[in-house]
């Protein structure tokens, strides 16, 4: 299907559409989806100028870019000599390749000695007594509350055991 033929028919089923013949048999009539007959019909009126038209959003970043990239200058100094520097390291060498590997060599070092320097850890903050309904001091261990029934329950239970025979354990037969 040519371009201008494709155009006339998405023309053609926004006409319908919205002359209101049902979505799902035009869908059916043209080959396309219901999700596409729709497309079709909202960028129409967005271009007539019956609703405002959708700002176009990016994709988001599939993963996070480096932070800094750090170019190296090399130039030749003397008669036979090249300097490589860039990101706080340099390198010499009897050629650019010589100078550029010794300048790689120390800013990796460089990066990675920074990257693994000991970790200062922030002192921590003592812990702050709890201050609600009732407060455990630290240090001291608060005896745990007897099980008890709430009355519904135990008077549910005496009716139970009214109605039911009691119940034999291995220990009482």
């Amino acid at each position: 299907m040519s371009t201008h033929e494709q155009t006339a028919r998405n023309a053609e089923i926004v006409r319908r559409r919205l002359a209101g013949e049902g979505t799902a048999a035009l869908a059916r009539e043209y080959e396309v989806t219901s999700t596409r007959i729709a497309q079709l019909v909202r960028r129409h009126r967005e271009k007539v100028g019956e609703i405002p038209a959708r700002p176009r959003t990016k994709a988001p970043a599939k993963r996070e870019k480096p932070a800094e990239r750090i170019r190296p200058r090399l130039r030749k100094v003397e008669l036979g000599l090249w300097l490589c520097a860039g990101g706080g390291a340099f390198g010499r060498g009897e050629t650019h390749w010589e100078a550029y590997n010794r300048w790689l060599k120390a800013a990796l070092a460089g990066h990675v000695a920074a990257h693994f320097a000991p970790h200062v850890p922030k002192p921590a903050e003592p812990e702050k007594p709890y201050a609600g309904p009732v407060t455990v001091v630290p240090g001291t261990k608060v005896a745990s509350r007897a099980l008890t029934l709430p009355p519904a329950m135990r008077f549910a239970m005496e009716r139970a055991g009214l109605a039911q025979t009691r119940l034999l354990t291995l220990g009482e037969a």
